[in-house]
């Protein structure tokens, strides 16, 4: 799983991204007054095969997904949404730094 920041980096995410963009991106309390890209910056576990489906919080049951897909992809399995099985599709390389210059 990538790491975002440094251990012992503090996480102000919310604070430091009005700071940086101050009117370009508006970062409201709720998600109807937020940028759509903070809502994809906001990484959370989600489970490979769902709990209601009977999936556990095994490690190879768990990856970090942004919030829309988690909360898009709900109950539903990788196949029913058209995914690949992230582990078996291997890496995807790219010049992306993982925000670790946003600090």
């Amino acid at each position: 799983m990538p790491v975002l920041r440094h251990p012992g980096d503090s996480c102000d995410g919310p604070k430091a991204n009005p700071r940086a963009y101050p009117s370009a991106l508006p970062w409201g309390k709720e998600n109807k007054s937020q940028h759509a890209a903070f809502q994809a910056m906001w990484l959370q576990y989600d489970h490979i095969l769902p709990h209601a489906r009977g999936g556990n919080n095994a490690l190879n049951n768990v990856l970090i997904t942004c919030a829309p897909c988690n909360f898009g992809r709900m109950s539903y399995t990788l196949k029913e949404v058209g995914l690949a099985h992230p582990p078996e599709r291997g890496a995807q390389r790219s010049s992306w730094d993982g925000l670790e210059r946003f600090k």
